[in-house]
């Protein structure tokens, strides 16, 4: 089977691209068997062919030189196939001789055809694909000169475009077949006349239609077989005009004409006519139909709409004088009715051929919540044969909300024929906004005749009015005593979905205009606000959450004290409510009985608050180990301690109370009285001070103490309140910190010279045994030379002689890692052909591959030119392919890519061996360092070759990595920089 490196579509194009020429079937082709006789006689090779590659053979279109069986059967398998390369690679192929060829070397071409040398050019169709190749063939080696590629070139360049004449020969026929298929099948009937009105062309639908057989139409006047009498004299001058001007005005147009038959009866047609330029003349194509049945239709169609209208009219008339919505579609879902109650809920009617779907699409239909959309529209159930009654909806429409009560039936005839379905629906708007603002101001009277406290009664009626109206939020916001901000005290939800994001648990303070508690205190009134439009005198939306949880409308009523503003109620829904003047009424009504409340218990609620908060202090500041503490500086008077908590003895050593008064001012230490003076300056400038200095105790034991203050201002007073904290601990762990850093720097720098000393001494010893080495090899091989040297003197010279040379391949490895370490190393890169070393690299491993019985599967793109040093990538790729066959088992394979990535020429080298454990990878490059699977199966190595190997290609600014191959073994990857894109070394 051929392998093309392109897509299965794209192969199956190739394929039937060829099987269109009719080459493959072709017995002989002069105008290719001229081409192949001059390209023999001009290149003088004995063969020379036209090969077409199919999916299982090479087909020869033509061939020059072929005897014996090729000349019979004029085709060859796959297996002994140039040209298939040619096909895959989409490039020319040039070989000199296919014996040292590393794809063609073990074709069987070779011995079978005496194919030696080679040169194929590429054969493509109009389209682009490449059907099989233009070449010439040798049975001896020979090197193709540049005129020779290139005249081989023009005769295919010929070859390609008499491929390409029989393929638009073979386009022409099968058109012309499809043409004729489709007319003779159309239910049409078509006409072709010239501009004389003579018949070129009559289908069967044709010969159906008007009688006429077609050998007795064609040829004659088509005004004297279809068209009436009266209309002859319009056709004739209409032609001559065409004929005349060389226009036609009803080309391209549908028309409606009369037309005869044989029999001389008239019926009605509808014509579709195109004038078309042709090489004989301008040619006329008609298609007609007959619409005779279509016309009667129709009339009787126009009577019964008539009645039906009429009938239609009458009901309208009945259904328009009653107060009930009601609507009705028919079994398509197109309403059929919509009485004047119905069109007054969107305020216009529906056209013809309105869908209920359209209609309904005018406003939003909820559930009595206000939020859910309904699912399954009370007409749609009722269309599918439901009885609905008694469901409650929510109508909104841009300017209201309207809430109905719906009942539905479907319409059925008595045998059980649906034709549509009606619903009828009854406002009850008023009377549930009535009921809801009831329950709310009830429920506001309940709660501030049972509320203690002005903090509860402000919570419990927010939490009341959201629950009446079914609001999504309500919240109780307050003024601050200074009257700088205002801050939330309660958020109340109906627990039917998530607002934590709104909501939260975090206090919220708003400053004025900020929000809608922010803008109702601004105002000091109330608010409807649409979220969809920040107003103008808003500061800033507050919180930005509010769009996330889908909240449509905010409406906030200020709590006053006559004048002015104590707090707001703040109501929050995800419902596109209208502005309804009765709801803000009796939100105003509720606010004023709150406020009224509020006055009376507010000064009770302040003083409980301020006695818990002052007691809730006291026993948190006893519960910390940091000292608190609060001193009154006044003009002229030392500083005076009036506040200290009962852990101050953490700090001094010793008790500290207000009675018994110990500042810091007393207590630190002689070296550090600067840094509390300048922490005395920052905190009389109105700053925030911090400062860590020593303090001497009472107890007589110096401690780190950090301190932080801030000054407050009360009338004439001046009070600085403090936290300070012992960390003596912190300074005493850092200090320790700092010798130990000390010691590891000084013992970094011992390892440091020790790895140099050692890096000298290696050196030192390989330099010294590599002198010996090469003695002792160069006297046993004088030995080995010797012929009177025989037995076991024979034999131990070997041992000696092939221990010398491991023994030296260890010394080379180590002196070119220190070369490479230090930057010695020689490497003289020049622009090379990285293909043509890695075919000498492979071609020396080929015997050593073939011992095992392994596969070597290489694929080398050509012109892969590579900025190296010959010697050394030579020497690096040797490392990598002897691995690979080194640790690969009998019977397994090794697979040799290369090609161009981008700006770097790739080697991919894998194997099915017995790979590297997963988590040795990282150590795969380290000097020594051998796998642990390779150990345990006894194979022999040093392990530096790798290691060398990855200096080299770093020193050749590319790149070497291995990870596991996809089918076992490991999977080198050898990275190189082309000529143009190597930076500099």
């Amino acid at each position: 089977m051929l392998t093309t490196s392109g897509t299965p579509r794209q192969t199956a194009g190739r394929l039937r691209a060829l099987r269109a020429t009719g080459l493959l079937e072709a017995e002989g082709v002069h105008a290719l068997d001229r081409l192949t006789k001059l390209a023999a006689r001009m290149l003088a090779a004995p063969t020379a062919l036209v090969s077409l590659v199919d999916e299982d053979r090479q087909r020869f279109a033509s061939a020059y030189g072929l005897s014996g069986e090729l000349a019979e059967t004029r085709e060859a398998p796959l297996s002994h196939s140039y040209c298939k390369h040619v096909v895959d690679d989409q490039s020319p192929l040039i070989v000199g001789d296919a014996r040292l060829d590393a794809r063609l070397h073990d074709s069987p071409a070779i011995a079978d055809y005496d194919a030696i040398a080679y040169a194929g050019m590429p054969l493509r169709s109009p389209d682009g694909h490449v059907l099989g190749s233009f070449c010439v063939v040798d049975s001896v080696p020979r090197q193709w000169s540049l005129e020779d590629i290139a005249l081989l070139h023009d005769l295919a360049e010929s070859a390609e475009s008499e491929v390409a004449l029989r393929m638009a020969r073979a386009e022409q026929a099968i058109s012309s077949a499809r043409l004729s298929a489709v007319l003779s099948a159309t239910h049409d009937a078509y006409v072709s006349t010239d501009l004389g009105g003579d018949v070129l062309d009559w289908n069967t639908a044709a010969e159906r239609m008007f009688g006429y057989r077609a050998d007795e139409a064609v040829g004659r006047n088509i005004a004297d077989l279809i068209i009436p009498e009266r209309f002859r004299a319009d056709h004739l001058a209409g032609m001559k005009r065409v004929r005349v001007t060389g226009d036609s005005q009803l080309s391209g147009q549908h028309l409606r004409v009369a037309a005869l038959t044989s029999t001389g009866r008239e019926f009605p047609a509808e014509m579709t006519l195109r004038v078309v330029a042709e090489p004989g003349g301008p040619v006329c194509h008609a298609f007609l139909h007959d619409i005779t049945g279509r016309i009667v239709a129709t009339s009787e169609m126009e009577q019964h709409r008539k009645k039906l209208d009429e009938e239609h009219a009458f009901l309208e008339a009945v259904l328009d004088s009653v107060d009930v919505g009601i609507a009705a579609c028919d079994t398509e879902g197109r309403m059929t009715l919509l009485n004047r109650a119905a069109r007054g809920v969107t305020g216009q009617p529906v056209t013809p051929g309105t869908t209920a779907a359209e209609w309904l699409s005018a406003f939003e239909l909820h559930e009595p919540d206000g939020r859910t959309p309904i699912a399954d529209m009370p007409l749609t159930r009722a269309r599918a044969g439901e009885i609905v009654e008694g469901h409650h909806m929510v109508v909104k429409t841009p300017g209201s909300w309207r809430r109905f009560v719906t009942n539905g039936r479907p319409i059925e005839t008595g045998d059980n024929r649906r034709l549509g379905a009606v619903v009828a629906f009854h406002d009850i708007t008023e009377v549930h906004r009535a009921e809801e603002l009831r329950r709310a101001r009830h429920a506001v009277a309940q709660v501030l005749s049972d509320a203690t406290n002005a903090m509860d009664a402000g919570i419990e009626a927010v939490a009341a009015i959201t629950d009446s109206l079914g609001w999504s939020c309500g919240e109780y916001w307050q003024v601050t005593d200074d009257r700088k901000s205002i801050v939330r005290h309660s958020s109340h939800t109906t627990g039917d979905r998530d607002l934590s994001a709104f909501t939260g648990d975090t206090p919220l303070t708003f400053v004025l205009g900020e929000g809608l508690p922010g803008l109702v205190w601004a105002r000091n009134r109330e608010v409807w606000w649409d979220t969809g439009e920040m107003p103008t005198d808003m500061v800033d939306e507050g919180r930005a959450t509010l769009h996330e949880v889908g909240i449509r409308v905010a409406v906030g009523v200020p709590v006053r004290s006559g004048r002015r503003t104590l707090g707001v109620l703040a109501f929050y829904t995800d419902q596109d409510l209208p502005f309804d003047s009765d709801t803000v009424q009796m939100l105003d009504a509720a606010a004023a009985h709150l406020g009224r409340f509020v006055e009376r218990r507010w000064a009770e609620d302040m003083s409980i608050a301020l006695a818990a908060a002052r007691r809730n202090f006291d026993r948190i500041v006893a519960q910390m180990n940091d000292y608190v503490w609060t001193v009154e500086a006044a003009a002229e008077q030392e500083p005076r301690l009036i506040y200290a908590s009962p852990n101050g003895a953490a700090v001094f050593g010793g008790p500290v109370s207000v009675s018994e008064p110990t500042t810091l001012a007393d207590q630190v230490h002689p070296d550090d009285i600067g840094i509390l003076a300048g922490f005395n300056r920052t905190l009389l400038a109105g700053e925030h001070a911090e400062m860590e200095c020593r303090v001497v105790g009472l107890d007589g034991v110096t401690r780190w103490i950090w301190t932080r203050a801030a000054a407050r201002f009360e009338g004439d007073r001046v009070l600085f309140d403090g936290l300070s904290t012992d960390v003596t601990e912190r300074h005493e762990l850092s200090d320790q910190r700092e010798r130990l850093l000390d010691r590891e720097r000084e013992q970094v720098e011992r390892l440091r010279e020790l790895d140099r000393m050692k890096d000298e001494l290696s050196a030192l010893v390989i330099h010294e045994l590599r002198n010996p080495v090469g003695v002792i090899k160069a006297y046993t091989e004088v030995l080995l030379e010797s012929p009177a040297l025989a037995g076991a003197e024979r034999k131990h010279a070997t041992v000696v002689d092939r221990t010398t040379r491991h023994l030296q391949g260890l010394v080379d490895d180590l002196l070119d890692l220190a070369r490479l370490d230090a930057g010695h190393i020689s490497i003289d890169p020049c622009p090379m052909a990285a293909d043509a070393v890695l075919r000498d690299v492979l071609y020396s491993h080929h015997l050593s591959a073939a011992a095992k019985s392994q596969t070597l599967n290489v694929s080398i793109k050509p012109e892969l030119e590579v900025l190296a040093d010959a010697q050394r990538l030579r020497q690096a790729l040797d490392n990598l392919v002897s691995n690979a066959v080194k640790y690969t088992p009998e019977g397994g394979t090794v697979s040799v890519t290369a090609e161009h990535d981008g700006n770097a020429v790739v080697i991919t080298i894998s194997d099915t061996g017995i790979g590297v454990p997963v988590e040795q990878y990282p150590h795969l490059f380290s000097r020594f360092f051998r796998a642990s699977n390779a150990q345990k199966a006894g194979i022999k190595g040093t392990g530096l070759g790798l290691a060398v190997t990855k200096a080299i290609v770093d020193a050749h600014g590319g790149t070497l990595t291995a990870r596991p191959a996809s089918g076992g073994g490991t999977q080198f990857r050898l990275s190189l920089p082309a000529p143009d894109f190597a930076g500099p070394r």
